[in-house]
């Protein structure tokens, strides 16, 4: 079973999660990810990995279920090289990229004695049976391949009957490979986590393919360059669409906020080499607890307010947050705000922001986060 709502959100305050684009995403290296997934496979609960490129980024900002569904994610990392280079012009010290098809590329090379089991869900026509076909070819290898099943191209709830769902939970995956496009693909998982045992979900796309063997994959110079969508356009012209839409979906995003970018840019220059102000204050009301935050808001791993935000998590009172004394906010702050907001979605309890300064608004602006002015 996944985990509780308050066991979850405990969790996820001692992520290192930046906020981009109005999304959270761990500053995770590929190595990490890997020894992080393996650690998963040995816990209770189930972990929905998303990894997102240019595609869920501008698909996020035209739904706001699909935002939602990665926001709920358990990690969420980044694929392809362009979000990258604009996390870490907007201020954002990614790491690096962890695309998903390397990602299952590199687990299915490492040899292992006890390879981690995988199943496949979804592809084109048998792209799924050859995808298992050549991962238990290899022998010795980091994957093996229990199962497969082609849903075809029905609803969510057609693909998440009884009998699809008992095929899948039979074999107790440590891996659910789902490939069914983007926005349907994170529809049924947010659909069916709760019913599913397999221990790392994740929607990764034309990883079957890869797989497979059905497409090639870019070269590696075409990935380091940030061009493997030159590539895949190359060998699938119909994408073209798909990524002008993403593109200027993405342009329109970015147009209105350069100016408030760079100054933030300007902001955090100024601010990430001063100690952050580690005065929080908090009081209790009978129906909310308010927080008031100093002026320079920087979130380490071991953070004060890590701390105090794990505590009152799993209270019924709303949260107030005082922003009076508060000039800069950096991406950690926000990306554990998105945590929060998502933990309070469809309860009576709220996350209410007071006094802002002009500043502040146009940080949530910049990192897309829309909450209620009190």
């Amino acid at each position: 079973m996944p985990l509780s709502s308050s066991d979850r959100i405990t969790r996820d305050l001692q992520r290192d999660v930046h906020c981009l684009f109005g999304l959270p995403v761990d500053n995770l290296t590929m190595a990490q990810t890997k020894a992080l997934l393996r650690e998963r496979c040995n816990q209770e609960g189930n972990t929905v990995l998303a990894t997102i490129n240019v595609n869920w980024v501008a698909q996020s900002l035209r739904e706001p279920a699909f935002r939602e569904a990665i926001i709920n994610s358990d990690l969420v990392v980044l694929d392809g090289k362009p979000l990258l280079w604009l996390a870490r012009l907007f201020g954002c010290p990614m790491r690096e990229t962890v695309p998903g098809s390397t990602l299952i590329q590199e687990l299915l090379e490492e040899p292992s004695d006890q390879p981690l089991t995988i199943f496949l869900f979804g592809g084109e026509g048998d792209a799924a049976e050859r995808a298992m076909e050549r991962i238990n070819e290899r022998k010795n290898g980091g994957l093996r391949a229990i199962g497969s099943v082609n849903p075809g191209f029905g609803t969510v709830e057609a693909m998440s009957s009884d009998s699809i769902i008992a095929t899948i939970n039979n074999t107790k995956p440590d891996i659910l490979l789902v490939a069914l496009g983007a926005k349907k693909g994170t529809q049924w998982i947010e659909h069916n986590r709760e019913r599913l045992n397999a221990k790392i979900i994740s929607h990764l796309g034309a990883t079957i393919n890869f797989l497979a063997g059905t497409v090639k994959r870019a070269p590696k110079i075409f990935r380091t360059l940030g061009l493997e969508w030159v590539w895949r356009i190359v060998q699938e012209p119909k994408l073209f669409s798909r990524y002008a839409a993403d593109g200027w979906t993405l342009l329109r995003f970015l147009l209105p906020r350069v100016l408030l970018w760079l100054q933030y840019v300007h902001l955090l220059k100024q601010y990430q080499h001063t100690a952050p102000d580690a005065d929080i204050f908090v009081k209790e009301n009978s129906d909310s607890i308010l927080f008031s935050f100093g002026r320079n808001l920087q979130i380490s791993e071991d953070a004060k307010l890590r701390q105090i935000f794990t505590r009152y998590t799993n209270s019924n009172k709303s949260f107030v947050f005082d922003f009076q004394r508060t000039e800069y906010a950096d991406s950690t702050f926000w990306g554990l705000l998105l945590l929060l907001l998502q933990l309070q979605t469809g309860k009576e309890r709220e996350i209410i922001f007071i006094n802002y300064k002009n500043r502040i608004e146009k940080q949530l602006k910049i990192f897309n986060i829309k909450q209620k002015r009190s």
